[in-house]
């Protein structure tokens, strides 16, 4: 989908801001939405498929995992920012989706960057950017996060370049069980 003008649900400020840094090195502006999404416990592309479904067209949704060797994390992310001492010393994925719905079509992005879980450094960033030290680097993201070094800067490079992972169906309705912030 090309153009220049592009919204994004999300209530993470941090998460905003550093979108909207992408975007706006693309010469894009993006705005925000803020509509309270309840999600589905499901793999991350039905996640983020159920997560874009439930919106209008072309409004981009985000959703963050973190895969640590040995760990059933998925997208408990929040969970797990309780825990990360335990997973020191082992490697990690940081995984973004970023995806809109385009008539009965989800469009799929993604970003990753492989690293290692380590003791907390550094005071920028947010979630788990303090713990992780992305390969070839040697400051974790809360120390330093060159674009070179940040999944969400691949999602949008994917996105923008229109370079879909996955394109697949909306998934207006679900029967399956949902995460913890569900509240009904």
């Amino acid at each position: 989908m090309k153009h220049s003008h592009w919204k994004l649900n999300t209530s993470n400020k941090g998460k905003l801001e550093e979108f909207q840094r992408l975007f706006a090195k693309h010469g894009q502006t993006l705005h925000a939405s803020d509509e309270d999404l309840n999600e589905i416990d499901a793999d991350p592309i039905r996640v983020i498929a159920h997560k874009a479904s439930q919106l209008g067209e072309n409004i981009l949704v985000e959703d963050t995992t973190l895969e640590i060797e040995g760990a059933s994390i998925g997208v408990n992310i929040r969970w797990l920012l309780d825990h990360l001492p335990r997973y020191i010393g082992r490697k990690a994925q940081w995984i973004v989706l970023l995806a809109y719905r385009q008539g009965e079509k989800v469009f799929i992005y993604k970003g990753n960057l492989s690293g290692t879980i380590v003791e907390p450094k550094g005071s920028g960033g947010f979630g788990f950017d303090p713990v992780f030290l992305p390969e070839r680097a040697e400051e974790t993201l809360a120390q330093s996060k060159p674009d070179a070094f940040n999944a969400r800067a691949k999602a949008v490079e994917a996105l923008l370049k229109g370079e879909p992972w996955v394109i697949h169906p909306c998934i207006k309705t679900w029967q399956g069980p949902w995460q913890r912030n569900h509240s009904g």
